[in-house]
């Protein structure tokens, strides 16, 4: 029998993936209570049950932390309908612009903060290149990718009672068919 290790797919140690579950489930019940910026390494430790060395080994700071919650969730997210099986861009922005929305919204109630809010759109943006590079080449991907967390972002302050389909749509046929096209009609 051959090993994961042997096969090329690396396996975590059980004992990993328990203390980082701990930390992001920490980080994520203290978000709901109260701002990012006032949160601390001791704080998020405390609440996970581990001790401040044990944290620094996963991760290098609280924003370092926030960044990976934000990256795997927002990848789960992202992935909803295997949107990067269809060859109709128009289908594939679609799905993946509802993914950023719906993913945006959920985190409607959480505090809003200077290190918050910029890390957030940061972090979307980079996973939402990552997972789009494969179908457009990286350039493409990180255009599509400020675009739909960019308005994303600002529905989330400005409108976020309105329904977000209309403007995704907009977006969408925006970015397949030009703005000049849709300028004209």
């Amino acid at each position: 029998m051959v090993s994961a290790v042997a096969q090329g797919s690396p396996r975590t140690d059980p004992r990993i993936m328990r203390t980082r579950k701990l930390l992001r489930e920490a980080l994520a019940s203290l978000l709901a209570q109260k701002n990012f910026a006032s949160i601390t390494v001791a704080d998020i430790s405390e609440r996970a049950t581990v001790n401040r060395a044990t944290f620094y080994a996963h991760f290098t700071d609280k924003l370092a932390l926030l960044d990976a919650m934000i990256r795997e969730d927002f990848a789960l997210g992202l992935a909803q309908g295997d949107p990067l099986r269809t060859a109709d861009t128009r289908a594939l922005l679609l799905a993946v612009g509802n993914n950023v929305f719906d993913f945006v919204g959920l985190h409607r109630r959480c505090r809003i903060d200077r290190e918050f809010e910029p890390q957030l759109q940061r972090s979307m943006e980079a996973e939402l290149t990552e997972f789009l590079s494969p179908a457009f080449g990286h350039c493409t991907a990180m255009l599509v990718a400020s675009a739909l967390v960019g308005a994303a972002m600002t529905w989330r302050h400005q409108a976020p009672m309105s329904p977000a389909a209309p403007i995704v749509g907009n977006m969408v046929g925006i970015l397949v068919d030009g703005v000049k096209q849709q300028t004209s009609a």
